[in-house]
């Protein structure tokens, strides 16, 4: 999947001859067709699109999607042929609050605390120093007994079911944390996990956010794909403000993407702190980031028998969650590392 990452200001985009021209001051810098893209990112704020650009965009459905200085996806566009089945629909609302709901409210969560498990394990049985592999693998025991816990947790009342998850999920997200600090170089600052609306100033913490949006909005478009109502969720409460069937499977993806990526990127950084801007990341560490997301999801991943691309692997998880709602599947297999 090729995406065209628009992160500097003074930026003209438009179409000609059904091709994309991006300019500065008058002067093209590059030309190629959309067919070439999926997605273009707008990080910037100033940057000027052309109607006919957008048009086009439509035209080859290339979505677009801008981006909040914090990473987080706040407009997008797609084409109005969208893939709507409304007999998928009613059966997403009307599972919602039986018994398959709370069955996928575990899956999606038990999910996460695999994946918090899997970082975890690995981590500690790739260090040398004899007395952190231990513990990181203690944590990860602590954090696969919870996914036990949240596995077999019983009943068919929904808000029971969640209330239980929600808490399961906070205690593991307490263990994997700690852990999470101690596979960070020693002389990274990380005060613990701190969500976008904490307004963090320490660089980790910024980059989870920034990357966790990018990866919100590559779920959301999958989700668009299948069919399925973004809103309607079942690990996440429905509101008319958030996508809760998207952060449901989101849970799925942020180890694999997001934690792995932030990793790999901190310990390249000689001073993390200088890729920060106050509490923003600098235009050219956004766009590292932004690359190194990329990367990561070109990446394959073995999953249900398949060898694909991680962008592959979200495209297909909503579909995969169609087919078990519409009954063509017996069961909802959500994306684990192994």
């Amino acid at each position: 999947m090729k995406r065209l990452i628009i992160n500097e200001p003074g930026l003209f985009l438009r179409a000609k001859s059904d091709m994309i021209v991006i300019e500065k001051k008058g002067e093209k810098i590059l030309e190629t067709s959309p067919l070439n893209i999926s997605q273009v990112f707008i990080l910037t704020r100033g940057a000027v699109l052309s109607s006919a650009l957008l048009k086009l965009l439509a035209k080859y459905r290339v979505d677009l999607i801008l981006y909040s200085s914090f990473g987080h996806p706040i407009a997008k566009l797609t084409s109005s042929k969208g893939s709507g089945s409304v007999k998928l629909r009613k059966m997403q609302y009307k599972i919602q609050n039986e018994k398959v709901g709370a069955y996928l409210t575990k899956r999606f969560a038990w999910a996460k605390v695999v994946n918090q498990k899997v970082i975890l394990r690995e981590a500690g049985k790739n260090r040398k120093d004899r007395i952190l592999s231990e513990k990181l693998l203690e944590l990860s025991r602590l954090t696969s007994s919870i996914a036990d816990m949240i596995a077999n947790l019983e009943g068919d009342d929904i808000e029971m079911i969640r209330e239980k998850v929600v808490r399961l999920e906070a205690e593991a997200a307490e263990v994997y944390w700690q852990g999470f600090k101690l596979i960070l170089p020693e002389d990274v600052q990380f005060p613990g996990r701190r969500k976008r609306f904490d307004s963090p100033t320490d660089p980790v913490n910024i980059m989870l956010n920034f990357c966790y949006g990018l990866l919100a909005s590559e779920v959301w478009l999958a989700v668009e794909s299948s069919g399925l109502d973004p809103y309607a969720g079942f690990l996440h409460i429905d509101s008319p403000r958030r996508p809760a069937l998207v952060m449901d499977i989101l849970e799925e993806f942020r180890q694999p993407v997001v934690d792995r990526t932030v990793l790999r990127l901190i310990s390249s950084f000689k001073d993390p702190q200088s890729i920060l801007e106050g509490r923003l990341l600098k235009r050219e560490a956004r766009f590292q980031i932004v690359k190194a997301f990329s990367e990561r999801l070109s990446e394959n991943l073995t999953f249900a028998g398949r060898s694909l691309p991680l962008s592959s692997h979200i495209f297909l998880q909503p579909k995969r969650l169609a087919e078990f709602i519409i009954g063509r599947s017996s069961n909802y297999l959500p994306f684990t590392l192994r």
